[in-house]
C-alpha cells in the first residue's frame, strides 16, 4: 500500500454516541492523502462494528486492537507504531475536525519545516461551565512558538487532539508514556525540553467535546496534585534549576506545593517572594519569605517560578520580573 503523509491516530472506547460524527469528519477532510488508525481500546458497546459500517471499504481505514496495556496511551501506542506516514495528527472519537483541519495543518508543514508539532484553534462543545469556556479562550491565545513554549508550565498550550505531529520528534522523545500525570502534557514537555518547535493555525478547525466523563474531570492525573509532580520533574531537569535553585514568587497552597515537590526532587528553594505583609518574615521549608519589592534585588541568580494563583497575579509578577531584567523561558517561568 502507498505510504499516506498522515497517519491519523484515533484511539476508541465505547464511543459509539460520538465516533460516528467524528469518523465522518475525518472522511470529510479537504485533504485526502491521509490513513486512519482506529484503535479499539476493549471497547464493548459495538463502536468497532460503527467503524466497519461508517468507512466501508475505504482503504486508508485500519481498524486495530490495543496491543498495549489498556487505556489511552496502550492505544496511542498501538498506533503510532503501525503508522505508516511522517506525521501524526491526532484526534479523539468525540470530536469532530472542521473539513479543511489537516489541508490547513499540511500547509503549514509545508510553508515552515522547522516546526515539530501544529496545533489549530478549537471550540468547545457543550462547556460544563465557565472554566473550561476559560481554558479554551487562554488555550487559544497562545499563538507562536515563543507563547507556546513559554505556557508549558502554567497548563496544556496546545490541544492534544488538534495536533499534527512530527512522527520523528515524537519517537525521538519516547512517544506516549504511561505516567502518574496527564499523558498529552506530558509529551508536550518531552518535546519541548529537546528543542521541539510548536505553533499553530489560528483558526478553530477542532470542535472539542466537553462532558462529564471526560478523564480530565474524572482521573486523578489531570488534577492539581499531579500536575504539581509533573511541572517540578521537568523544571528539576533543567541545567539552569539543577545549577542556580529557584526563588518562588508567591508563598501560598500552589508556591508551597510546588517548592515542596522541587526540593524533593533535590532542588535548592533559596526563598520566596510574597505581597501579603503577614507572610513577610515567614520561614516556609527552610526558605525566608521577601517582600515582593525585593524581587530583583534578592536571589537574583536563581531561576524566579511564579506561582500567584489569584485573578491578575500571573501578570503582576511578569511585569515586575521584566522590570528586573528576567527573561521568561530562560531565568523566569509562569506556573499558573
Amino acid at each position: 500500500m502507498m505510504k499516506s503523509r498522515i497517519s491519523i491516530v484515533m484511539p476508541f472506547k465505547n464511543a459509539a454516541s460520538t465516533l460516528p460524527e467524528a469518523l465522518r469528519s475525518v472522511l470529510a477532510q479537504t485533504f485526502h492523502d491521509w490513513e486512519l488508525l482506529a484503535v479499539d481500546d476493549h471497547s464493548e458497546d459495538g463502536s468497532a462494528e460503527l467503524v466497519r459500517s461508517i468507512c466501508g471499504n475505504d482503504p486508508r481505514v485500519r481498524l486495530m486492537a490495543n496491543a498495549g496495556p489498556p487505556g489511552v496511551v496502550g492505544a496511542s501506542r498501538t498506533a503510532g507504531e503501525a503508522a505508516r506516514a511522517g506525521w501524526l495528527a491526532r484526534m479523539d472519537s468525540d470530536d469532530i475536525s472542521h473539513p479543511e483541519r489537516l489541508e490547513r495543518q499540511w500547509n503549514l508543514t509545508c510553508a515552515r519545516p522547522e516546526l515539530d508539532v501544529i496545533g489549530c484553534g478549537v471550540e468547545i462543545l457543550s462547556p460544563l461551565g465557565e472554566g473550561m469556556v476559560r481554558h479554551v479562550e487562554w488555550v487559544n491565545a497562545q499563538m507562536g512558538p515563543t507563547s507556546i513554549s513559554n505556557a508549558r508550565f502554567i497548563e496544556n498550550p496546545l490541544v492534544h487532539p488538534s495536533s499534527l505531529m512530527k512522527k520523528a520528534a515524537v519517537d525521538a522523545a519516547g512517544g506516549y508514556l504511561e505516567v502518574p500525570w496527564a499523558e498529552d502534557h506530558d509529551l508536550w514537555l518531552r518535546l519541548m525540553e529537546r528543542g521541539a518547535v510548536f505553533d499553530k493555525v489560528p483558526e478553530a478547525l477542532l470542535s472539542w467535546r466537553d462532558s462529564a466523563g471526560r478523564l480530565t474531570r474524572t482521573d486523578p492525573r489531570y488534577g492539581d496534585d499531579l500536575r504539581h509532580r509533573m511541572r517540578a520533574h521537568y523544571l528539576a531537569r533543567m541545567e539552569r534549576v539543577r545549577a542556580c535553585g529557584v526563588v518562588v514568587a508567591g508563598a501560598g497552597p500552589i508556591g508551597k506545593a510546588l517548592a515542596r515537590e522541587l526540593i524533593r526532587l533535590g532542588v535548592t528553594v533559596a526563598g520566596f517572594f510574597e505581597v501579603h505583609p503577614r507572610r513577610i518574615g515567614e520561614i516556609i521549608h527552610g526558605a525566608e519569605v521577601a517582600d515582593s519589592g525585593d524581587l530583583g534585588k534578592r536571589w537574583r541568580e536563581a531561576v524566579l517560578l511564579s506561582a500567584v494563583g489569584v485573578p491578575g497575579g500571573r501578570r503582576k509578577v511578569s511585569d515586575l520580573a521584566r522590570s528586573a531584567g528576567y527573561a521568561e523561558g530562560e531565568d523566569f517561568w509562569c506556573l499558573c
